[in-house]
């Protein structure tokens, strides 16, 4: 008899994503409000299509280590941030061991944990707090649990509260025995931009989210060297296609675009925020490019996900997450702020007080 596939991967089911192609304005991915920059489309459309790309995108390693003032052997390239995670996972972990995972959080953490046959221990952000993390308190599962990995956001998704630099230093360095893996998504949009990067935290950085790129999956890891060669290790030759590897470089040199992404997130989430709290909705207090809605019974979310999906919007329940009444929904484009806001107004209003 042939060898069977790893009987945990029978438990490894696909988890939800936001993304709705059925709708005129999808909310429900956080995606950079701007759309790409023209620099970044034009490249993408000039790569070309009959040789193969650089094997490692070495470019693209080069460009952001040399943005986050990195030796560029620590920056490893990837399809997009899961695919980054897998890896990381696959490096560290064996059969049986303990991931810590902040919740709540991304649902592919516990995905790829279960893809190496091992288990998560969810610490949980109480909303009692604004969501906010409790250093000593993660550590200690870390220790208990004799944690090979912790995965944590910032900022979080799906509330957008950021984890602050000395925090994450705190529990670090209270859980030393645990490789820490720091999901910065959406890290490039929020308010303060700068990185964990650089220490001895595996760091995943995802261009997909920040260049507004989800059709080319591209994205990038930081790593201390040992673990960057063993992420490079497990990459395929070709990872990053020639279209996403072009348009990456072309979006983050387009400065002009990026400042204008980060203005135009931070003015719509300023919006956002004021009216979901006139509304009772409860909002977290996000610094990304996307607000959440956690004041809401389960009922009342998704009445008024369906109120807005009436109006042709898509946002994000955020059950699956971890987060019981969520609502997350991403900054629109300027000019559609306020049909947002107003299907908000009217969404909100059919919710029982």
């Amino acid at each position: 008899m042939p060898r069977e596939p790893h009987p945990w991967l029978r438990e490894t089911a696909a988890v939800l994503h936001g993304g709705d192609a059925d709708v005129l304005l999808d909310l429900s991915a956080s995606i950079a409000p701007l759309g790409p920059s023209p620099a970044a489309v034009a490249a993408a459309r000039a790569a070309p299509l009959d040789r193969y790309p650089e094997r490692v995108a070495a470019s693209l390693t080069r460009a952001m280590g040399g943005e986050l003032g990195l030796d560029p052997e620590r920056v490893v390239a990837g399809a997009g941030a899961a695919d980054l995670l897998v890896r990381t996972f696959a490096a560290h972990l064996r059969p049986g061991d303990a991931v810590v995972v902040v919740a709540p959080c991304f649902g592919e953490y516990a995905r790829a944990a279960r893809a190496c046959g091992a288990t998560t221990v969810r610490w949980s952000a109480p909303a009692k707090s604004g969501f906010a993390v409790d250093p000593p308190a993660i550590a200690a599962l870390a220790r208990q649990h004799r944690a090979a990995l912790g995965v944590l956001a910032r900022p979080a998704n799906p509330t957008g509260v950021a984890v602050a630099l000395p925090q994450l230093a705190e529990l670090m360095a209270e859980a030393p025995g645990t490789r820490w893996v720091v999901d910065e998504a959406f890290i490039g949009l929020a308010d303060d931009p700068r990185s964990s990067a650089g220490g001895d935290a595996v760091v995943v950085r995802s261009l997909t989210k920040e260049l507004a790129l989800p059709g080319l999956r591209v994205a990038v890891a930081d790593a201390p060297p040992a673990v960057a060669g063993a992420l490079r290790a497990l990459a395929p030759p070709w990872i990053v296609s020639a279209p996403a590897l072009a348009a990456a470089l072309a979006g983050l040199a387009d400065s002009g675009h990026r400042r204008a992404t980060r203005a135009a997130v931070s003015a719509g989430r300023a919006r956002l925020l004021t009216l979901l709290d006139q509304l009772g909705a409860g909002p977290t207090h996000a610094v990304a490019n996307f607000v959440c809605a956690a004041g809401l019974r389960p009922a009342e979310a998704e009445r008024a996900a369906g109120r807005l999906r009436a109006h042709g919007i898509a946002v994000r329940l955020c059950d699956d997450l971890g987060l019981r009444g969520g609502l997350r929904l991403a900054v629109p484009p300027p000019a559609e702020q306020e049909r947002v806001e107003r299907a908000l107004r009217e969404a909100m209003s059919a919710v029982p007080a």
